[in-house]
């Protein structure tokens, strides 16, 4: 039994986080998404994800933002998560403007796939770029990057996929800094 739309919970959230964090951290934050999950079972209610991005210096750093679950029923916030662990010091010495366009970045994402023998050349071929934006990126050795995030499918995917590949690719470098290519 829904009382609460998606509107309400996204009010409901919002409220919620200027009564938990200051102003600042508000202002670098902005709406990724919010999605209604079904309940597990008839007696329980369904849940929102409220998620938020924090944006530093104009750039989205994907590690970094708030997450909620609202109850359908009740509007009640279930959980509230907050990660904002880098600080905009950390990353005020990287250029914000890209060294290499995202064309180029694509490129670099066709040569990598080409190199792996389980894709290869001919699959490579075939991307289609779904999206490439600008985010932070934090490497295995928790450096921070600017980086090209690229969505993308290829001739194993799917016409109407709905989960693509990703690759991250350094802006300034050309370095391949994540590739998530998991296919079922």
């Amino acid at each position: 039994n829904n009382n609460i739309n998606k509107d309400d919970a996204l009010t409901i959230a919002e409220k919620y986080i200027q009564s938990r964090v200051s102003a600042n951290i508000i202002s670098e934050t902005k709406l990724n998404d919010i999605k209604y999950k079904e309940p597990a079972a008839d007696d329980l209610p369904g849940i929102y994800h409220v998620s938020y991005i924090r944006s530093i210096r104009g750039i989205p750093y994907l590690s970094d933002g708030i997450i909620l679950r609202v109850n359908a029923e009740t509007g009640e916030v279930t959980s509230y998560c907050k990660k904002l662990s880098t600080s905009e010091e950390e990353i005020a010495l990287i250029n914000t403007e890209p060294s290499i366009t995202d064309e180029e970045a694509i490129k670099v994402l066709k040569e990598y796939m080409s190199s792996i023998p389980q894709i290869g050349e001919e699959k490579a071929n075939t991307v289609k770029v779904m999206s490439s934006d600008l985010v932070w990126k934090e490497n295995n050795d928790d450096k921070i990057h600017l980086a090209w995030w690229i969505k993308f499918v290829d001739s194993s995917f799917a016409e109407d996929d709905n989960c693509p590949a990703f690759a991250w690719v350094d802006a300034h470098s050309g370095e391949m800094l994540l590739f998530d290519y998991g296919r079922d």
